[in-house]
């Protein structure tokens, strides 16, 4: 009777691990690049993917099918953002081997969807990278990165000063969570707020194993956010970013990116094709196995559809409707099962 109910078991959790497995699908984008950013308009269909070796594709159709725009740079993709069809921006990163004299990171602009790529240097550059680019509502821009290294973006909108920063950690990323207020991540557990629209920022209380560089934030309104990073940390919170309390992950693995639907359901990527769920908030957070085998970069959602991106060419698309997912028999039995 126990080997029946054992069979029974394994059945079962053969059977969820299938479903979870079904949501994400991976991609052949016919590459081997390393993907570093996915970026789609609100319209849900019109998105792009860059990466290594100005690698870059487009789709116009949700997803459905992607088309590698004509190159334009060898150099790497590094961050996506179109304020519509015409105009965006791309943060760029030179190889360090052939970059000479030159600073380590630029932006390209385009004005016609990416028919013609204007470049711009930023001013002072130098060897310290610039890891992310940051707007508000209002169109304000930023840009950090290495060492303190702070820019921002002239009212003009087009050119950028360096401005000194009291802040000395490699900043990974950044979000806005209205006008005025906003928080950015980086190494040695760094969280750091605003109020003022980023011209000063505050070190926030933090309740947890803080030490692990944290590699993304995100805010699913102004209030409620979560961050990310090295060996398995979550952090979430409730104040607009000025204190946070540790979450349990479940994993050791490095997490890059998170992206929350709303404010129950989110998901984490990190190395290794480590892909996890929450659906409460981020009280527990659950393993999604896929085929993804390769470190994962960035994760967006484009209303109910999903895209991860990462090493080796990776695309993972996930769709809501595709899979019939059972969060909470799944951990249960897939730990009975260990």
């Amino acid at each position: 009777m126990k080997s029946r109910s054992k069979i029974i078991l394994a059945l079962l959790c053969l059977l969820f691990v299938q479903t979870a497995h079904a949501g994400w699908v991976k991609q052949n984008t016919k590459t081997f690049a390393w993907f570093r950013d996915v970026f789609f308009l609100k319209d849900g269909r019109t998105g792009w993917v860059g990466g290594s070796d100005g690698t870059f594709l487009k789709t116009s159709d949700g997803g459905t099918t992607w088309s590698p725009v004509k190159k334009f740079t060898t150099d790497t993709i590094h961050q996506i953002v179109f304020a519509d069809d015409l105009t965006g921006i791309l943060l760029m990163e030179r190889d360090m081997f052939s970059r000479g004299k030159k600073a380590s990171s630029y932006l390209l602009k385009t004005l016609d969807g990416g028919k013609n790529w204007v470049p711009f240097e930023f001013p002072d550059g130098s060897r310290q990278r610039v890891t992310k680019l940051l707007f508000n509502e209002r169109g304000l821009g930023m840009a950090f990165g290495e060492s303190g290294l702070f820019y921002r973006l002239r009212e003009d909108g087009r050119d950028w000063v360096k401005i000194p920063a009291a802040i000395h950690y490699l900043m990974l990323d950044g979000a806005f969570t209205g006008e005025n207020a906003g928080a950015i991540v980086g190494g040695g557990g760094t969280i750091l707020f605003t109020e003022d629209s980023g011209f000063t920022w505050t070190k926030a209380s933090v309740f947890g194993d803080n030490t692990s560089k944290l590699n993304s934030v995100f805010f699913v309104d102004e209030k409620v956010g979560w961050t990310v990073g090295n060996d398995g940390k979550i952090f979430k919170t409730t104040g607009s970013g000025k204190l946070w309390r540790q979450q349990n992950s479940g994993t050791t693995n490095n997490l890059n990116d998170v992206c929350f639907t709303d404010a129950n359901n989110g998901w984490v990527v990190g190395d290794d094709g480590t892909i996890m769920r929450t659906s409460n908030g981020g009280a527990s957070w659950y393993p999604v196995n896929t085929s993804a085998k390769h470190r994962l970069e960035k994760v967006v959602f484009a209303g109910k559809t999903g895209w991860a991106v990462g090493f080796g060419g990776t695309l993972m698309q996930y769709d809501e409707n595709s899979t019939n997912e059972a969060p909470q028999s799944r951990p249960g039995l897939q730990r009975r099962n260990g």
